[in-house]
Parts: structure tokens; C-alpha cells; sequence
């Protein structure tokens, strides 16, 4: 059995389509519609065996054209065959339509004429066409002109594809059941689409591999640790360590102190003892800006400057002038200084004298509050008052290669101890924020500014 009764589901066994003969069929519809009519099957030999009944069932005076087409055979060709078997020796033009040629000369003769194609589905769009043309002006004309032909499935599918140009003038018919069939019949349709992968559409299948190759490749290197900025950063081969979790925990420093119960003397480097505790940030911001620990220098004292003096002046008036202590200052100074010197009035401190003592931290080992910094001692009268209140002491230090007063509380032995007594200072020293420092880095501080006198 055929591709073409697979296709349309017509076997043997089904009773559900009446099947008739195909050569009926055919002498049925050139009797009484008069259309052309294309018979498919993809079997060429049932297809030959339904030309050769259907030429010996015609009657002697048909004249009739049997064309066996071929893939080689254009349209001018396929009209001079036809025409010259219908009408040998006559003239024609082998680029007018089939239709207009072949009227002509039926018109001549009076004959009855039969054309029978086979292999139809080598047929071009053109010619199918004329020959329906001619099928249909034959009818209206009142000629009896048969048109028969026969093909395999891709003929029905050119119909098909173009069935706007077919309309009433073509009748499809199967051989092996002899029935009608559609242009929009399912069999015409191609049941699916098979790549024809050419030497392009390779190409193009390689090149779109090669980019998702490279995609997963650049997505791999992504999660490898060169790439994961998330992961711990080993540097020069050591221990991996988590830049996330280092800076979540408190951050800690290293504070270089001595003994100072020994001789300058006495101390070497050996005998440094390192303590190591929690640093606050102001800790660390001193550690960086602040030469290392050095030794601790015993410094006689030095002649005040002019500076000294000037500090320890203030503009407001007090109740009380230290006039001795202004003059055993201004004695110090050279005689050309003396004399430019401002006498006034210097507030009293009842528990401290205003002057710089950078000695006082030398021998003591601690933590001081640190108040304020002034680089002008021109302090307000609200200040000054805040001040008598606690135990205070000044040093001189450097700040951007600045000289710089600060004061401080008193040496406290525990850290805890200082922080008690931040607590409790006036609201006008909190105001300044003041800050828990080590005495050692005092020290540092007092040895910095002294080496750059």
C-alpha cells in the first residue's frame, strides 16, 4: 500500500469511506463538472496504470496528448510537446498560453481533445495553471477538452500552497480510494520540519556552542577565590584571615612602657615590658601619628619662653594677683624681652598654679583624663571657674608641628578608676568631650615635643 493511503488513513479494513473506482471518478467528472483534474499517489506505477486504462477507454475520434514530464523539461518545451502531438504541422507560438493556443485550434477542428500528463509534480506553477485555464474557457466555449493528470504528493502540495489560483477549476482525486480530496486536506501539510543543516547553519551551531563554553567558563572563574572578594585574604602565604570577622572584634595595640621605678640608666630595650589591651579609636589614631616609645629622658628644666609667660596670662580680672610668680618668670627672660611683656592679672587655681609641667608625668605610671588643648590660654572665665573645682596638670605637645597646651586630671592607678572620675566632671568639661589616655603615651607626646625644641 502507498505513503498516500497511510497518509489519509484509507486501508482496506476501514469501511468508513466508500471507495470507488478512480477511473469512474474520473469519467464522472470530465462527463459532468469538466475540470481539470489531478490524480495523486506517490506509486508511479498505479499512476500509469490509471493513464493507460483511461487512454483505451477513449473513443478513436479523441485526439489526444500523453506528455511523461520530467524534472529537464521547462515550460516552453512542455507546450510544444502538446501542441504538436494535438495538431502536427501546425503553427504556433511556443511562449502564449497553452489556453489560448490550444482554443485556437480546437476552434479549427472541432475535436474532441484529451490531454494526459504524468508525473505532474514537475509541472511548474505556470503551466498547471493554463492547463485549468484551458479546462475552464473549454467549458464556456462549448469544447470538449479533457485534462487529466497525474502525480504524487508534492503536486498536490503545490495546488495546495497556491489554492487561491485553483478555486473551481481543479478537482484533487486519490487513486486508491478514488475520492475527492481537499487543498486544505492535512496531507498536503508536511507532518514536521527537518533541519537541513548546511555548511552556514553548522557554522552558526559551533559559534553559539563556543559562547556558552566561554559563558560557563567565565561564571567558574567567578566563584574561584581570585574572584570572590568575600572569601579570606591570604597574603604572602599565610593564614587565611577574614577581613569581615578582624574588623568585627575589637581591635587591640601594642603598648611599649618601662619600669620606670629603675634609673634612666639602668633601662634597656630588653627590658621593655609590653602590655597588650583594648585601644579605642582615639588610642590608635595617637599610635599612628606618634613616634614609637623611646627612653624617658630626665631633662633639667628649662628657662620659661616667652610663650610660657604669655599662657599664663589671661584677660579676665581675678581676685587675687600672683605678682611673685609673674616676676621670677619675666627675670628668666632675656632683657630685651622683658620689656615688651603686658603686666596683668593671672586667675588663681586653688588647687593648681596655671603653668606647664611637663615633668610631673615623667614618674608616674597610669591613665590621666584628658580635658582640652589649647594652643592660647586666653581661656574663658567660665573655663577657669570649672577648673578649680578638680586637680589639673598641663604639658606641651605637638600637632601638626604646632605647639599645643593640654590638660589632663590627675595620674589614676586603674583605668576603671579614671573612668569613675570622667563621670563625675563638671558639665562644662564633658561638654569637650573629654578622654581616657595612658601616661606612656603622654610621655611619648612630652619626649616628641622636647627633641623638637
Amino acid at each position: 500500500m502507498s505513503a498516500l493511503t497511510k497518509n489519509i488513513n484509507i486501508s482496506d479494513n476501514n469501511t468508513s469511506v466508500t471507495k470507488i473506482s478512480a477511473q469512474a471518478r474520473i469519467d464522472y467528472i470530465l462527463r459532468f463538472s469538466k475540470q481539470a483534474i489531478l490524480v495523486i499517489d506517490e506509486s508511479v506505477e498505479q499512476n500509469t496504470t490509471i493513464s493507460n486504462q483511461l487512454l483505451a477507454n477513449l473513443p478513436e475520434q479523441h485526439n489526444v496528448a500523453y506528455v511523461a514530464l520530467s524534472s529537464q523539461f521547462n515550460n516552453i518545451q512542455i507546450r510544444c510537446r502538446i501542441i504538436e502531438q494535438l495538431y502536427t504541422g501546425e503553427l504556433f507560438d511556443p511562449e502564449i498560453s497553452l489556453a489560448v493556443s490550444v482554443i485556437n485550434l480546437a476552434k479549427k477542428s472541432k475535436q474532441s481533445i484529451s490531454i494526459v500528463l504524468d508525473r505532474a509534480q514537475h509541472l511548474s506553477l505556470q503551466i498547471s495553471h493554463e492547463l485549468t485555464q484551458l479546462a475552464l474557457i473549454a467549458k464556456k466555449s462549448n469544447l470538449t477538452v479533457n485534462v487529466v493528470m497525474f502525480g504524487s504528493l508534492q503536486a498536490g502540495r503545490n495546488i495546495a500552497i497556491n489554492k487561491s489560483l485553483f478555486d473551481n477549476k481543479l478537482s484533487l482525486l486519490s487513486s486508491q480510494s478514488g475520492q475527492l480530496l481537499s487543498p486544505t486536506s492535512s496531507i498536503f501539510k508536511k507532518s514536521s520540519i527537518k533541519w537541513s543543516f548546511s555548511k552556514r547553519n553548522k557554522w552558526l551551531l559551533s559559534a553559539a556552542i563556543l559562547l556558552i563554553l566561554i559563558s560557563a567558563l567565565v561564571i567558574k572563574l567567578l566563584h574561584l577565590d581570585s574572584f570572590n572578594f568575600a572569601k579570606p585574604i591570604t597574603a604572602l602565604g599565610s593564614d587565611n584571615v577574614s577581613l569581615t570577622k578582624t574588623l568585627s572584634q575589637p581591635q587591640t595595640m601594642v603598648i611599649e612602657s618601662k619600669n620606670v621605678s629603675q634609673s634612666s640608666s639602668d633601662i634597656t630595650t630588653d627590658e621593655i615590658i609590653k602590655t597588650y589591651e583594648r585601644a579605642v579609636p582615639t588610642d590608635i589614631y595617637l599610635s599612628l601619628v606618634s613616634p614609637k616609645t623611646v627612653v624617658i629622658k630626665k631633662n633639667e628644666p628649662l628657662p620659661a619662653t616667652s610663650f610660657d609667660i604669655i599662657s599664663a596670662i589671661t584677660t579676665s580680672e581675678a581676685d587675687t594677683v600672683i605678682e611673685t610668680q609673674l616676676e621670677s618668670a619675666i627675670n628668666v627672660l632675656p632683657q630685651e624681652e622683658q620689656s615688651t611683656i603686658p603686666t596683668s592679672k593671672v586667675a588663681i587655681n586653688h588647687t593648681n598654679s596655671l603653668q606647664v609641667d611637663n615633668d610631673f608625668y615623667a614618674t608616674k605610671t597610669g591613665y590621666v583624663i584628658q580635658l582640652s588643648a589649647f594652643s592660647d590660654l586666653a581661656l574663658p572665665q567660665e573655663y577657669l571657674k570649672a577648673l578649680d573645682s578638680i586637680e589639673y596638670h598641663i604639658y606641651q605637645r605637638l600637632l601638626n608641628e604646632q605647639p599645643l597646651m593640654v590638660f589632663t586630671s590627675k595620674v589614676y592607678a586603674e583605668k576603671s578608676a579614671a573612668q569613675a572620675a570622667l563621670s563625675t566632671l563638671p558639665a562644662l568639661l564633658l561638654s569637650r568631650q573629654p578622654w581616657i589616655k595612658p601616661t606612656s603615651i603622654v610621655n611619648n607626646e612630652i619626649n616628641a615635643f622636647q627633641s623638637s625644641q
